[in-house]
Parts: C-alpha cells; sequence; structure tokens
C-alpha cells in the first residue's frame, strides 16, 4: 500500500493513518473531553460531532489473549502457533487495542505489562497498518 492509502470510511480513519506513520492515536471529544474508543462520530456524553485526536503511549496490560494453531486467509503473516492479545491501555483507561504477540516463547499472563509498536502487516500485496506488543 501506499503512504495515504484509505484503511477505513469510518470513524476509526485517522488511527489507521497514526498507526502507518508510526503513532498511536486516539480520539476525545471536543465537547466534553471523553475519550472514545472504538471511535466514533458522535459523542455519545454530550452530542458533539467534533472530536480531537490525540497522540497516545502504547503501553499497557494483556486484557484477555488466545494462541492460534491454524492458519487462517488474511492472517498469512503470522506463521503458527500465534499470540492475539486485547490489551487494555494505561491511557486512556478502558480503551482496549488488539494486536499480536512478538515474543511468544516468553512467560506472560492476563495482566502481563506489554508495549505495543506500529508495523505494516499483512502480505506484500495488501498490507495493513497494525500493532505488535512486546512484553515490558
Amino acid at each position: 500500500m501506499t503512504a495515504g492509502q484509505v484503511y477505513t470510511s469510518g470513524a476509526d480513519g485517522p488511527f489507521f493513518e497514526g498507526l502507518q506513520q508510526g503513532d498511536l492515536r486516539l480520539p476525545a471529544c471536543a465537547g466534553c473531553g471523553a475519550w472514545h474508543w472504538p471511535a466514533v462520530f458522535r459523542c455519545p456524553e454530550c452530542g458533539s460531532w467534533d472530536h480531537v485526536w490525540h497522540m497516545a503511549e502504547p503501553s499497557g496490560h494483556i486484557y484477555s489473549w488466545t494462541r492460534t494453531w491454524h492458519p487462517f486467509a488474511g492472517a498469512e503473516a503470522f506463521k503458527p502457533p500465534y499470540v492475539s492479545l486485547v490489551v487494555e491501555l494505561n491511557h486512556p483507561s478502558r480503551a482496549r487495542l488488539m494486536g499480536v504477540l512478538k515474543d511468544t516463547d516468553t512467560e506472560f499472563s492476563i495482566g502481563s505489562e506489554v508495549r505495543g509498536q506500529p508495523v505494516m502487516s499483512g502480505p506484500p500485496e495488501h498490507q495493513v497498518p497494525a500493532l505488535v506488543w512486546s512484553l515490558k
């Protein structure tokens, strides 16, 4: 994919643009300041349509995980077995992001601290921005 590629027409477009540029960006309502993830077009707290995208630290703890032993279409870049994570970020609290754990040979558990790295992932003809997580 090329720079400036559109990965979604949804409210989460700036999230994927940020990952492509090596940054983690998450939205907060410009009206009331409430953070929203997944991204929304309209704030459910105050009704504002305006959001500001902030740089966020890609660090948090493992909220949930699963080990995949079989290959799946669209995940050819990951050689089984691989570990998929749901990570709860340290800030904004309660924001949860998915990704793949880089070091699956190291012991980890729910609650283990991790740090994310934006990468381009997938087959060469269809790469998309994603997060790869490493244990702290």
